[in-house]
């Protein structure tokens, strides 16, 4: 009898819902499901909320996987003991951001097999040895980590995939996105690139004594030097994983994105975002690429890309729409956005600047400077974008007058056009070079001057909406104002709360009346006018 495989999206769903990126949907999910799809294993795709409001939702099926993060351990948690108390033999696997941290996961989550790091391979692998259908020995495989007799067993990492793995072996699964509530009006991600350019460090003191010996690698000319650091620390900016987790980028082919996106908009998507940790990584330069901002964006096979994209019958009827996110300042020039503009309109590049100071900026492993950013985002603004600006606060080394800086910092890239600042609060995320920092207070006064002015700046952008029509896309009824329908524009713009009940996917105009906080505002459908 062929197994039946509950797929578990428990991304940012943190301690049981997701309290921001509703309209979003990872890859990580559907691309378990293509592995599964590859061996006819019949599965299925459900938010984990869904699993705790509805817990039958687990009956009939012989094995779980769940994808999650760090953050979602808490809910993650409340899946496996419902899902052991359902079905005492069914299995456990877990994998996503979460195996950054084996060893803990293993004991608080005991789940029969964690996947560690890259998974489609490791799956694969798994499958092909019978591992849902009998027992077998999983010290053999790389890229796995269990526990034998309450032990926890940390298996040797596997080798990255290469491009044309991720692009033509382990093809992400398009069906399964109905699986998705509200799948018509989210952002869904469709992965360009895998893998991030910056592996410069930090050179901050870590808590266990390991410091930067000045060696000289981070900034080598030869790129395999860069891969190396002689006292272990973890590359790229202190803050993040992803070069220690997905290693240097590859890029999937144009013809395997293209494939992917033909089917999801044939579904009935309307919004796809190219995911990638620097979308300007695509194609750029020869691998290992390990150099952050050299060479120059590969313009050529970036516009080839998204030409081939535009061809789409909904993007050229305007009923969906393309778009990016994260790009780093110092690829992003006036050519970069001349051929991100040609293609796509309206579009939030995503630019991280973390921190007003340039000091600070080098000491936490970060790429370019606040003056890199700062020209991006006038040169955003000239092409007609939107960016987002993402900072984020209690870093390590940060004083007061770092935060001052990155007030002023703020102030700067509004006035310059930003759409929209994005703080954060630092998160010690396992894998990263800041794992075993401490998280910040959130009585530091400094911090609420901080998201003060963030927020001031972020409603006074919001009032430049108010009269306009925005096409919506209705998602699913609000939580907070019964009797009101969450809507999401198709291109760039607020979330838009408008009273009545409406089909999610419909996609109607609705004009902005009402300014309801930094993120939020209120509209109502306009008629639709017949053309003569």
């Amino acid at each position: 009898m062929v197994p039946r495989i509950l797929i578990v999206d428990a991304l940012s769903a943190g301690r049981g819902r997701r309290t921001s990126s509703r309209d979003s949907i990872g890859c990580g999910p559907r691309a378990v499901a293509g592995v599964l799809q590859m061996h006819d294993v019949s599965c299925r795709i459900v938010r984990a909320e869904e699993v705790l409001a509805t817990p039958r939702r687990l009956r009939g099926y012989d094995h779980i996987a769940l994808s999650a993060m760090t953050m979602d351990s808490p809910v993650t948690q409340s899946i496996i003991k419902k899902w052991r108390h359902t079905n005492a033999s069914g299995r456990v696997i877990l994998g996503g951001p979460i195996s950054s941290d084996p060893i803990n996961v293993l004991r608080e989550l005991k789940p029969d097999l964690l996947v560690t790091g890259e998974g489609e391979g490791t799956l694969n692998s798994l499958l092909v040895a019978g591992y849902l259908d009998e027992s077998i020995d999983c010290s053999q495989f790389r890229g796995v980590a269990f526990l034998d007799n309450k032990k926890p067993i940390v298996n040797a990492p596997r080798s990255l995939l290469t491009a044309i793995e991720i692009s033509e072996v382990y093809v992400p699964s398009t069906t399964r996105i109905v699986d998705y509530g509200a799948y018509q009006a989210a952002r869904v991600y469709v992965e360009a690139v895998r893998g991030c350019s910056n592996f410069r460090r930090t050179t901050l003191q870590l808590p266990d004594g390991r410091e930067c010996s000045e060696c000289g690698n981070c900034e080598s000319e030869r790129p395999d030097d860069r891969l190396d650091c002689p006292e272990n620390i973890p590359a790229g900016c202190g803050f993040c994983s992803v070069p220690h987790t997905w290693g240097p980028p590859r890029s999937r082919t144009p013809e395997s994105i293209f494939d992917e996106i033909e089917i999801l908009l044939d579904l009935g998507v309307h919004k796809i975002v190219l995911e990638a940790p620097d979308f300007l990584d695509y194609y750029r330069g020869s691998e290992p690429l390990t150099h952050p901002c050299e060479p120059e964006a590969n313009i050529d096979a970036i516009s080839d890309l998204l030409e081939r994209l535009s061809s789409l019958p909904p993007i050229i009827d305007g009923l969906a729409r393309i778009s990016i996110e994260n790009v780093k300042a110092c690829l992003f020039t006036d050519e970069v956005a001349l051929a991100l503009s040609k293609s796509m309109r309206g579009i939030s590049p995503n630019i991280g600047v973390e921190t007003g100071s340039d000091d600070h900026l080098r000491c936490i492993g970060k790429c370019g400077s606040k003056g890199d950013v700062l020209r991006a985002v006038k040169i955003a603004v000239n092409h007609s974008m939107a960016p987002f600006v993402y900072l984020i606060y209690g870093l390590p080394g940060e004083t007061p007058e770092t935060i001052k800086e990155s007030i002023r910092f703020m102030n700067q890239v509004a006035e310059a056009g930003a759409e929209r600042i994005i703080l954060y609060g630092f998160r010690a995320l396992p894998g990263s070079a800041f794992s075993d920092f401490h998280e910040p207070s959130p009585k530091n006064p400094l911090y609420k001057e901080l998201k003060q002015e963030a927020s001031k700046i972020n409603r006074a952008k919001k009032k430049e909406y108010l009269g306009k029509t925005l096409l919506g896309i209705a998602a699913e009824p609000s939580w907070e104002r019964h009797g009101y329908t969450m809507f999401y524009p198709l291109e760039e713009g607020p979330l838009i709360a408008v009273r009545g009940g409406f089909s999610s996917g419909a996609l109607l105009p609705i004009q902005i009346k009402k300014v309801l906080s930094s993120g939020l505002v209120e509209g109502t459908v306009q008629p639709e006018t017949d053309e003569e």
